[in-house]
C-alpha cells in the first residue's frame, strides 16, 4: 500500500466521531499542494478553535428533546419561578425544551410583574 499514491487521488476527507460524520472536499489549490506534501502528522487539538467548533457541531447534532438547558435558561426559569411564586417543573434542569416551555408559558406574566415593579421603583426614586 503506497500512501503517496493514495494522497494524490484523495479528494474528500471523511471521519466519524460517534454518530457524527464530518466531510470536507479539498479545493483545487489544496490538491496541488498535497502532491508536494511529505508525510506529516497533525494534532487537530492544536488548531485554533478546533475544540470549540467540534463541541458546537456535536451539540448541534443532539436532538432538541435531549439537550440540556444553558445556565442562563436555568437562571431565568428560577427567577420567573421565584418572582411569580410558581413551582419549578420537575427535572427542569435536565431539559432545555422543558425550560423553554416554562419560559413561554410564564414570560408574559413575568414581564407584567417587572413592568409594575419598575414603574413603582421609578416613582419612588424619581
Amino acid at each position: 500500500m503506497t500512501h503517496g499514491a493514495e494522497n494524490l487521488m484523495m479528494k474528500d476527507i471523511t471521519f466519524s466521531v460517534g454518530a457524527v460524520t464530518f466531510t470536507y472536499s479539498l479545493t483545487a489549490e489544496q490538491k496541488k499542494f498535497l502532491r508536494l506534501a511529505q508525510d506529516t502528522h497533525v494534532d487537530l487539538g492544536q488548531w485554533p478553535d478546533f475544540s470549540e467548533n467540534m463541541t458546537q457541531v456535536i451539540q448541534d447534532a443532539i436532538p432538541d428533546s435531549l439537550k440540556l438547558p444553558s445556565e442562563s435558561q436555568l437562571n431565568y426559569v428560577r427567577t420567573i419561578s421565584s418572582d411569580l411564586n410558581v413551582p419549578l417543573p420537575d427535572k427542569y434542569d435536565q431539559s432545555a425544551i422543558m425550560c423553554l416551555s416554562f419560559i413561554a408559558d410564564h414570560k408574559p406574566a413575568h414581564d407584567r410583574v417587572l413592568a409594575v415593579f419598575n414603574g413603582i421603583k421609578g416613582k419612588l426614586l424619581g
